[in-house]
């Protein structure tokens, strides 16, 4: 199996204050990689709804090098990385305009039945998501475990703009909502190093939702999403910092 590779161009929609491209534009290009190259393989969002199945992300890790900038060049590669009978992994690498590589990421995918949700076992089908031999752009997501909660959780509900197509909470609006919560000052003087997520639940219209977050050490934080109607962990959130670049 081939890598599937985008050229993409940094837009001034994709970047933050910084004219860096934010955490959430290289979290989707990084899905939209994903559906292109599912649909060549033809295990695409149409392949599957056919067979009353869909994709769902369940883990990710992520390491940032250094970010582009607006109107950067990059290139983005992505490739299935096989399965262990469960969970599809497919790996990404990013590079800049003069071949750097300035991200790598590792992503965990399980496919689901659309009415009971049961998990479609792969093993029957691991020539479908053959290893790419020889590559191994970083270690694959572990299991996070939840850890206590904060005194008082602001709970807020899920709006419109956060669904996705699946009518589910988006999985790039699990991380938005994360790191809004360390707040301004401290994001103007820090930057995501890396980033690991386990999805555990779904987000659905209706739930109210709260971040909880957790001080690991100086540079790391365990955050979790909490559903206010019955204090379930929706996601978990290990983010390591180093201080902002200029």
């Amino acid at each position: 199996m081939k890598k599937f590779t985008q050229h993409l161009s940094i837009g001034a929609y994709h970047t933050n204050q910084y004219a860096q491209v934010s955490v959430s534009s290289l979290f989707n290009f990084m899905l939209e990689a994903a559906w292109l190259h599912a649909q060549v393989m033809e295990w695409g969002y149409e392949d599957l709804k056919t067979n009353n199945m869909f994709w769902v992300l369940s883990r990710v890790y992520i390491e940032f090098e250094s970010y582009p900038k607006w109107q950067d060049e990059i290139e983005l590669e992505t490739w299935s990385a096989g399965t262990d009978g469960m969970y599809a992994y497919r790996e990404f690498i990013l590079r800049d305009q003069a071949g750097d590589v300035i991200l790598r990421a590792n992503t965990a995918w399980l496919i689901l039945d659309v009415e009971s949700k049961r998990i479609f076992r792969l093993r029957e089908l691991k020539d479908s998501f053959p290893r790419l031999e020889g590559v191994q752009v970083c270690r694959q997501p572990k299991r996070i475990k939840p850890e206590g909660r904060a005194e008082e959780l602001v709970f807020l509900p899920v709006r419109f703009s956060e669904l996705d197509i699946n009518r589910h909470f988006n999985s790039v609006k699990y991380i938005e909502r994360v790191l809004d919560h360390f707040g301004i000052d401290y994001l103007n003087e820090h930057e995501l190093e890396s980033l690991e997520v386990n999805y555990l639940k779904e987000g659905l219209a209706g739930d109210c939702l709260a971040v909880n977050t957790k001080l690991l050490n100086e540079q790391a934080f365990l955050s979790t999403i909490v559903r206010e109607s019955d204090d379930v962990d929706l996601c978990c959130v290990k983010t390591n910092w180093r201080t902002r670049k200029s």
